[in-house]
């Protein structure tokens, strides 16, 4: 989906689908998304789905909480070799580059966010906040981090029963020296180094 802006009131907003419960595969959605609670720009909400090699690259705005630039909120879900390229913000909790929050066994592996974050509390480069037995591996951001509360990081803004590893986040760009999970560096370079450029 092209250069279509997207906007909605409530929950389940997403650049090309609002609500996933299936497998979205080589997809893409680049224009702008608002919405209230669950707004991503690609996917408002994953329950239990798949989303592999997919991207988003438009702005997402947020009302309420569970913000992302490519997915509001994984819940048990799948997310592979995808990434948001768009800034992200949000007036709640919960706002990632990527996922705004991952939980129940969600699954983040192989991808990235490069757009500037900005929210309250539990916010994050990549995710804003990672729960009961989330996971994130081989995953890094680079996008400036902001936070007016608590919980704020340069990877991860929350960890509670969640694993994070191999995932990392530039310290300089993202203007975070500390993160809930992950290992923080000084350059892309050093960054580009770590994850290496094949998996994305």
């Amino acid at each position: 989906l092209v250069n279509e802006s997207v906007t909605g009131t409530n929950f389940n907003i997403g650049g090309l689908v609002g609500l996933n419960y299936g497998t979205i595969s080589a997809s893409y959605a680049t224009g702008r998304v608002s919405g209230g609670v669950y707004v991503g720009g690609l996917v408002g909400a994953n329950n239990q789905g798949a989303i592999i090699a997919s991207y988003a690259t438009g702005s997402v705005t947020g009302t309420g909480s569970n913000v992302g630039g490519l997915m509001g909120y994984n819940f048990k879900g799948t997310i592979s070799a995808s990434s948001a390229t768009g800034r992200v913000t949000d007036t709640g909790n919960h706002v990632g580059g990527l996922v705004g929050l991952n939980s129940n066994g969600g699954t983040i592996s192989a991808s990235y966010a490069t757009g500037g974050v900005s929210g309250v509390s539990e916010i994050g480069g990549l995710v804003g906040a990672n729960f009961n037995g989330g996971t994130i591996s081989a995953s890094y951001a680079t996008g400036g981090v902001t936070g007016s509360g608590v919980d704020v990081g340069g990877l991860v803004g929350f960890n509670f029963g969640g694993t994070i590893s191999a995932s990392y986040w530039d310290t300089n760009s993202t203007g975070q020296k500390n993160s809930a999970g992950g290992t923080g560096v000084s350059s892309f370079g050093a960054l580009a180094g770590l994850v290496g450029t094949a998996a994305f």
